[in-house]
């Protein structure tokens, strides 16, 4: 089984409504489910950062939240019923028409895009992403085969480590023998050899250790 992370950046128009792109990805963390319902609404769990109560606020007075209910198990998830925006009844409409399943939780970004890993066969995910509307542009992150504990490891680094380590693995820092050196690196990245260095030994060490 194959997967692919794509992130999907903030987006202003009318794909997505306020409530949805406003809020959620001001204060929010993830997204833990989602489904689409026979009427065109949404519901989803929800995880939200930062100041709860405000969040909270800010999505009960949404005009395309019709309700929001806090978790008292959980802190910080709450239960979303919604008006469907178009960019997410769009992805979800192309993930079931190509039987692709979703790694979730789909996950913000420090900058508010919405990171999304999706699984399926090599056939599977070339006609997904084919499909995706050009107006909805997708930063690729990784591809390759799926392993259960991938998302456990890269909880482990930063997103500066992760996008280090992901233009390593492009590059061919890796590979054997390797196609590119630490100053190739540091020149695509913008900073310093040493840097490079510094930050795939910190990368290489938590992984290891996670692992042994």
């Amino acid at each position: 089984m194959r997967y692919i992370t794509f992130v999907i950046p903030r987006i202003d128009d009318e794909r997505c409504s306020s409530g949805e792109h406003a809020d959620l990805t001001v204060n929010g963390d993830a997204i833990h489910y989602i489904n689409l319902l026979d009427d065109g609404t949404g519901v989803g769990l929800y995880q939200l950062g930062g100041d709860l109560e405000r969040g909270t606020e800010i999505l009960e007075a949404d005009s395309d939240v019709l309700s929001v209910e806090r978790s008292a198990a959980s802190e910080g998830h709450i239960y979303l019923h919604f008006r469907a925006n178009t960019l997410m009844t769009d992805l979800l409409g192309i993930f079931r028409r190509h039987e692709i399943v979703v790694d979730w939780p789909m996950e913000y970004n420090e900058q508010g895009g919405l990171r999304i890993t999706m699984l399926g066969t090599d056939e599977k995910i070339r006609e997904a992403v084919a499909e995706i509307p050009d107006e909805i542009p997708i930063s690729l992150e990784g591809i390759g085969e799926y392993r259960p504990d991938m998302r456990r490891l890269a909880s482990l680094l930063t997103d500066r480590q992760r996008e280090l380590l992901e233009l390593a693995i492009d590059a061919g820092y890796y590979e054997i023998p390797r196609r590119a050196t630490l100053d190739d690196l540091a020149e695509r990245a913008g900073v310093s050899a040493g840097t490079v260095g510094e930050h795939l030994r910190k990368i290489e060490s938590k992984i290891i250790t996670e692992l042994v």
